[in-house]
C-alpha cells in the first residue's frame, strides 16, 4: 500500500499459548498472559508492570514474551498494576490488573498492527 496506513496483518505467527502457572511465593501474586495480534503470537517483546504514581525512570517489573507469546510475572506484591507493551509496527497496548497475594491472574495483550508506507 503506497502512501497510506494499514492495520492488516501480513504474516501469520504461531498460535499464542499461556505458559504454566508459576508456584506462588508467600505474600505475592502472579500474572500469566499472552501477547498476540490478529495474525498470531508476538514473541520476544518485553512487557512492563507499572504501578500508579511510578516515576518514569523508576524500576519496573518486566517479563518477555516467549516464542509462542506467553509471559509470566511470578512474584508481584499485591496491588494495582498496568501491564504495558510496545511491539514494532503495532500500537502500544496496556491493561490494568489488581494483583492479590496467593492468586494467579490471566491476561491477554493484543496490540493492533499499524503500518504506514510513504
Amino acid at each position: 500500500m503506497a502512501g497510506g496506513c494499514t492495520t492488516q496483518v501480513r504474516a501469520k505467527g504461531p498460535v499464542p499459548r499461556l505458559p504454566r502457572s508459576p508456584s506462588l511465593k508467600p505474600g505475592f501474586g502472579a500474572v500469566v498472559g499472552t501477547l498476540a495480534d490478529s495474525g498470531g503470537a508476538l514473541p520476544h517483546y518485553p512487557i512492563l508492570a507499572t504501578t500508579p504514581g511510578d516515576a518514569p525512570d523508576s524500576p519496573h517489573a518486566s517479563a518477555t514474551a516467549d516464542s509462542v507469546g506467553g509471559f509470566v510475572f511470578d512474584a508481584l506484591p499485591p496491588g494495582q498494576y498496568r501491564l504495558f507493551v510496545r511491539a514494532f509496527a503495532h500500537r502500544p497496548d496496556s491493561t490494568e490488573i489488581e494483583v492479590a497475594a496467593g492468586r494467579v491472574d490471566t491476561v491477554n495483550l493484543s496490540p493492533q498492527f499499524f503500518e504506514c508506507v510513504r
